[in-house]
Order: C-alpha cells, then sequence, then structure tokens
C-alpha cells in the first residue's frame, strides 16, 4: 500500500517542521508528501525549499482550495493508493499511525477525524480502522480516502471560500457515494470517523466565525448539487489553478477520468439488469466490478 500525505499550511512554519519530523519517526508505510503551502508570508516556501520538502505555493485562496491543490497532487502526480489530508495542527503520535490510517481508507473508501471532547457522544465503535466510530460529528483535520472511491467525488468544493464547513460537505458527499458513513432514515448523515495515532497541536485558528457562519449557508445550499466536483468552476479558474503546477513533472494518467468522461448510467443499467434491480450507483459499480466483469457499458 503506498500512502500520499498532503499538508495544508499558512504562516505556521516552526509548527509544521514539527509536524513533518513526527510523520518522519512514526510512519512505516511507504509514502510520498506534498506540502500545500497557501501563500504564507512568512519564511515558509524558503524553508521548505532549503530542506528540499516537496511543496506546492500559490496566492492565498482558502482552505478548499489549498486542500484541492494537495489531492490533485496526490491524485495526478503519485500513484498513491490512499490519500491522507491532514492540517498542519494535527500531529503523529505513535508507530504505524499511516498503516491504521490507510487501512481504514481501503476497507471504507473514506474516513475523517474526530476530536477528543467528541468521542463521548459517539453513537458507536472504537475509532479505529476495522471498528471505527460513527458520530454526527466531524473534523477535517485529517481525511483519508481511498483511489478507488475518489473518481466517485473528485474535490472540495471552493465555493466555499476561506474557512469553515467545507471539510463537512467533502465528507458528506463521500458517505453519499456510499463511503465512510450511514445516511439514517430521515436523510441525516453519520459518518466514520478515527483519531488513531493523532492529535491536535493547540494553534489558534486563522479562520474566523463570521467566516465560518458564511459558509454554514453555502453547505446547505450545495446539498442537493452532483456528488462529483472538480477543483474549478470556469476555464478561468482552471488556468489559475493550474499554473501552480507548471513546475510539477511526471504528471500520471488516471483511466478514471475518462470512464467518468464517457460512462452513461442509463445504457449501463439497460445492458445489466441485475445491477439495476441491485439499486447500486452504476458508476461506482462498474469501477469497482464491471471492469474486473468484462461488462457492457451499453446494451
Amino acid at each position: 500500500m503506498k500512502i500520499g500525505i498532503a499538508i495544508t499550511t499558512f504562516n505556521r512554519i516552526e509548527h509544521l517542521l514539527e509536524q513533518i519530523c513526527l510523520i518522519q519517526k512514526f510512519s512505516l508505510n511507504e509514502y510520498e508528501l506534498i506540502v500545500c503551502d497557501d501563500g504564507s508570508i512568512d519564511d515558509t516556501v524558503n524553508i521548505l525549499k532549503r530542506k528540499k520538502i516537496n511543496y506546492i505555493t500559490g496566492v492565498n485562496k482558502g482552505i478548499a482550495w489549498n486542500k484541492n491543490r494537495g489531492i490533485y497532487y496526490l491524485a495526478n502526480y503519485t500513484q498513491a493508493d490512499v490519500f491522507i489530508l491532514l492540517d498542519d495542527d494535527t500531529l503523529p503520535t505513535m508507530y504505524g499511525w499511516d498503516v491504521e490510517w490507510g487501512k481504514a481508507a481501503q476497507i471504507h473508501g473514506h474516513v475523517t477525524f474526530v476530536v477528543p471532547e467528541w468521542k463521548n457522544q459517539l453513537l458507536y465503535g472504537d475509532c479505529n480502522a476495522q471498528n471505527p466510530g460513527i458520530s454526527s460529528l466531524i473534523a477535517g483535520s485529517c481525511i483519508a480516502v481511498s483511489r478507488q472511491a475518489f473518481p466517485l467525488v473528485g474535490y472540495m468544493d471552493n465555493r466555499f471560500g476561506r474557512y469553515g464547513h467545507e471539510h463537512t460537505d467533502y465528507s458528506m458527499r463521500y458517505v453519499k457515494a456510499g463511503f465512510g458513513g450511514i445516511i439514517k432514515e430521515d436523510n441525516s448523515i453519520i459518518y466514520a470517523v478515527m483519531d488513531s495515532g493523532l492529535k491536535l497541536n493547540a494553534i489558534d485558528s486563522t479562520g474566523s466565525p463570521e467566516e465560518a457562519k458564511k459558509n454554514e449557508k453555502t453547505l446547505d445550499d450545495l446539498k442537493k448539487e452532483p456528488l462529483f466536483r472538480l477543483p474549478w468552476f470556469s476555464q478561468n479558474e482552471k488556468k489559475e489553478f493550474l499554473k501552480d503546477f507548471i513546475s510539477k513533472n511526471n504528471h500520471i494518467y488516471l483511466k478514471e477520468w475518462d470512464i467518468i468522461r464517457n460512462f452513461n448510467s442509463a445504457s449501463y443499467l439497460e445492458a445489466n439488469p441485475d445491477v439495476k434491480a441491485s439499486g447500486i450507483n452504476p458508476l461506482k459499480h462498474y469501477i469497482f466490478y464491471g471492469i474486473k466483469e468484462n461488462r457492457k457499458i451499453k446494451p
């Protein structure tokens, strides 16, 4: 199992270096790391460059845009089986933390972090890979997803702006796609959560309650939109996003994009009545099972 780790940071170079040292100390898997700097005005970029730490940087655009830098890099420039998205205030505390989170992503497709003070509100579970906690409350401090699940959901929605609820929307879409959670009869969502081998570093947030409140409305407005999102919503945004990757080489072709681009759910269900009868998402079925079973895409 290959792990891809994307750390998002802004003006926290001392805390970031501590975090990277702990990742190097406690990780047991093969992993590739990318630091996503959201336009820091401290010495972050110069220090990362001097220490030869892999990074990407650009104009300050907020959490969703910056996390998408990491997701895009892991999906298109690595062969990672699991993507782990870490905030720069989230520290490994045990050997094999990456093994546990990677295993959870492969088993459940998606799992997210729970803070200690919320654990007494869990509905169920032990907060580990085999038996994750089930919670209505989640923190975006660490999110792990499998490469197989990723093409059905894609990226964070950059309409959330600078701060707040972008991780909730992202995890919500994974659960709706069938990964790492449960949709209850009243349509409320509960999530698969873990804290295995991670703790939060007590650092003041760079976001504001006002920004979070604004994004709370955005979260509600976007609930009925399609699950899959790109990192951009216009050709100008695409151009702006991709310019941060000009210095990166060895772009990896991702075959799932062509599947999504050309896939017609109605045709697949018509060609495969058993899939239609099962009620499973047709695209999900084709990616996970249909390709291996040489299923017809259309009648």
